[in-house]
């Protein structure tokens, strides 16, 4: 079995698109199963759940993210007491000391900010929020959340339209576990809902520095949405959660992107029947400015969030989905790591995780599998952090001696 590719990464919306060059990066996906047809496991890797779901911690759990700073290891994402994108979706932290041996008690990272109840009891319309992880700005680490509310008018495209910006909160974190005071990025902040704590505009300079941060190629947020938040592919199909992207050699920076179906398809089926169930691709020469339109690839995807990123030796790693079935049917069931030594070939690919548990509870959008990676290397370990079911948060750690012998 083999995959072959033209492919390129791309930005988000508010980078603008360029002429379209004369020719692409040739990547290639060639990472084949064994000639008995078993895929190869990553055999040495330690897991830790970060949170085990309950009804008093919240039962939806989902959108993680990592980052090593000052010797800690930071982890943060999104709970919800049911329901996925509900209001009183808010983000919650653990933090380590010893690279991911033992871990702080789970606490609010930004609390909720209005009564965070499953959906039926909300009348849907409070704010919820969706973490966009850590950035280091100037010596110091701050997290962001961008905080969305749902409009009353329903569509069928996943994500898109059915929400409002109201804005993004940020917030200094120490690596004693001490927190900043929360203030938002913006010239002015939005009125709180009733009962709850009003928040103050940031200090301008430093609201500059933080959005400059992310407006840079390889800082680009990652779990934005909204209405053509991301620009549509070459062959007209909505794209959504770009990965981190990486430089080439020559310079030019690549990315994927979740494939979210034929912008002309209107009905739920159809949508879903379009999708290619590949990564879409897109690339930047002039140093993020512009941007290729996104092509079609063949490398494989549930349509899921993915993660990629570069290993000390210089590898590039690509964790993602690689069923291409949808997540309804099974498709994030399983989690795997593919390598390229070049950042163009990916020739190598181990699952990380496989089968897993029941899901325990209802909501809103849940699908069972390992989901929604992120990454960042601590040593000489590869630490993961994933969602099950969107239920349960768990990490793992990774040697890179073992991906070395991939």
């Amino acid at each position: 079995m083999s995959w072959r590719i033209a492919a390129a990464l791309a930005g988000i919306a508010a980078v603008t698109h360029g002429a379209e060059p004369a020719s692409a990066p040739a990547v290639r996906w060639t990472a084949d199963r064994a000639p008995d047809f078993r895929h190869r496991f990553i055999e040495r890797v330690q897991t830790t759940k970060l949170l085990h779901a309950t009804p008093e911690t919240g039962t939806f759990n989902l959108h993680g993210h990592l980052a090593f700073f000052d010797g800690v290891l930071f982890v943060c994402w999104d709970s919800q007491a049911r329901d996925e994108n509900a209001p009183g979706q808010h983000t919650v932290y653990r933090r380590s000391s010893d690279r991911g041996e033992t871990w702080s008690d789970v606490a609010d990272l930004f609390p909720p900010l209005c009564a965070n109840v499953p959906l039926a009891e909300s009348r849907g319309r409070g704010p919820f929020q969706t973490s966009q992880g850590f950035a280091e700005i100037d010596g110091r680490l701050y997290a962001v959340s961008c905080v969305d509310r749902s409009l009353k008018e329903k569509v069928q495209r996943f994500n898109e339209v059915s929400r409002e910006r109201v804005g993004f909160l940020a917030r200094e974190v120490h690596a004693d576990g001490t927190l900043g005071a929360i203030f938002w990025l913006a010239a002015a902040a939005p009125q709180p809902e009733p009962g709850f704590p009003a928040y103050p505009a940031g200090d301008p300079a430093l609201v500059a520095r933080i959005t400059g941060h992310f407006r840079e190629p390889a800082h680009l947020p990652q779990l934005l949405f909204g209405p053509h938040e991301h620009p549509d592919s070459a062959d007209a199909h909505r794209l959504t959660e770009p990965t981190q992207p990486w430089r080439l050699a020559d310079g030019t920076w690549l990315r994927l992107y979740r494939d979210q179906g034929a912008a002309a398809a209107t009905s739920r089926d159809d949508i879903e029947a379009s999708k290619r169930r590949r990564f879409y691709a897109a690339w930047s020469r002039d140093d993020g400015v512009t941007w290729a339109p996104a092509v079609p690839t063949d490398i494989p995807d549930s349509a899921a969030r993915a993660h990629s990123g570069r290993l000390p030796d210089g590898q590039v790693f690509l964790i993602h989905n690689p069923l291409p079935i949808p997540p309804g049917k099974g498709g994030r069931t399983m989690l795997s790591i593919s390598l390229s030594r070049d950042g163009l070939h990916f020739d190598r690919t181990a699952i990380l995780r496989f089968v897993p548990p029941p899901q325990r509870f209802e909501g809103k959008a849940k699908s069972i599998g390992y989901m929604y990676p992120h990454a960042v290397v601590v040593g000489d370990v590869l630490v993961v952090i994933y969602a099950i079911n969107k239920e349960d948060i768990e990490i793992a750690r990774i040697p890179l001696e073992e991906l070395a012998t991939l």
